[in-house]
């Protein structure tokens, strides 16, 4: 449908936002009170999310050119799909992107500038110091350019904040770049909902496993974007059996396809039956089990993220130094971080270094630091 005269002068009228975002889900849920922000500030802006998604999943499609797609119905970009304060999400896929060589790429390029320039953004901000935000920031045509004041293409951003999310954390990170784009409210907490189809399809699984009325749910998610983030398997086994021993839980033990390995590894050091669920790249499913879950255990991971924006308890494993960016959350009665504490013989004082010891197929030194005793510990507490 191709809009009147008057209607397009008012669509124009209307502030036109743009946040250029990382596509991890992590990040994405993380910026979601910097959104509600520009939101209430702006309330009758238009507001667009500009997803760089480094990792692909077997069910994107390509669209315009090939490396990108508009609201896309799958991937870790869904999470803002249907958010209440996005109006718009562009995905860009970026190993497509990145197959591309000669004219091919050019197009592709070309093709993300057109899209952009079509939009006709007044404020872009660039949530991460890489010089192809900038760019495409500046080549938006976007009078106020907002990105951290230490990167190379800085000259490209009219507005540069002096902020790092190794200083600040990730949260007050994106709500500091709000700011500095306009933005007057408070930063709050990160939220998602699932949507109906997800929770109905949760509701049928749990019923075909047969599992009683007021079930004490767990859901357990080894996985993270390296083995060196990974808490050993065999004692994910163990802290498996013990809840499943001791306090009568079930274990939903989650995971994506990327995942199957330290899965499969887990699986053969359990003693007792688990509910094993792959959700390859459902995010919504995966959120509405977490939903329906009293605590989630997890790697300092997106799923870790995800429980806490739909509501549920998390115990996450966390490098000994990554806390500066990630530890982000106030609330201890929904959020615990567990850090190993001794001397790393593998890294420089004050740095992680992701190095895992001679030998070792899982979790660096520091993550191999966190015992087993002190995650019971905190489970009793939150239990």
């Amino acid at each position: 449908k191709t809009a009147s005269p008057s209607e397009d002068s008012k669509i124009q009228s209307k502030p036109r936002l743009l946040f250029i975002a990382e596509g991890q889900l992590g990040d994405l849920l993380i910026l979601t009170p910097a959104l509600r922000a520009m939101k209430a500030s702006f309330p009758e802006s238009h507001l667009a999310v500009l997803v760089v998604q480094r990792r692909r999943y077997a069910s994107m499609t390509p669209h315009q050119g090939g490396v990108l797609r508009l609201n896309p119905s799958s991937g870790t970009a869904v999470v803002l799909t249907h958010h209440p304060d996005v109006d718009a999400v562009i995905e860009i896929d970026r190993s497509a992107l990145r197959q591309r060589k000669g004219l091919a790429r050019l197009r592709a390029e070309l093709e993300i500038v057109r899209t952009l320039r079509r939009q006709r953004f007044d404020r872009v901000i660039c949530t991460f110091p890489e010089e192809r935000f900038a760019w495409w920031a500046f080549s938006s045509g976007a009078k106020i350019r907002v990105g951290q004041r230490q990167q190379k293409a800085a000259r490209l951003l009219t507005h540069r904040p002096d902020i790092r999310k190794e200083q600040a954390g990730v949260l007050r990170y994106y709500c500091e770049l709000a700011a500095a784009a306009g933005a007057t409210a408070t930063c709050g907490e990160t939220h998602y909902t699932p949507p109906k189809s997800a929770r109905e399809w949760v509701k049928a699984f749990l019923q075909a496993q047969n599992l009683p009325t007021g079930t004490f749910l767990v859901a357990v998610h080894p996985g993270a974007s390296g083995p060196y983030r990974i808490w050993p398997p065999q004692r994910f086994a163990a802290l498996i059996d013990h809840l499943q021993r001791q306090h009568k839980a079930r274990v939903i033990l989650c995971s994506s396809d990327f995942d199957r390995r330290v899965v499969e590894a887990i699986q053969q050091h359990l003693h007792s039956p688990v509910i094993d669920v792959n959700f390859g790249d459902s995010v919504p499913r995966l959120a509405a089990i977490l939903e329906r879950c009293a605590l989630c255990i997890s790697n300092d991971s997106g799923p870790r993220h995800l429980a806490i924006a739909v509501g549920t308890p998390s115990i996450a494993f966390m490098p000994k130094f990554q806390d500066r960016m990630w530890k982000i959350y106030d609330d201890a009665r929904k959020s615990v971080v567990l850090q190993g504490q001794e001397p790393c013989p593998v890294c420089p004082e004050g740095e992680c270094r992701d190095r895992m010891s001679e030998g070792e197929a899982y979790g660096s030194f520091c993550l191999r630091m966190i015992a087993l005793d002190e995650v019971l510990q905190r489970v009793e507490i939150l239990i």
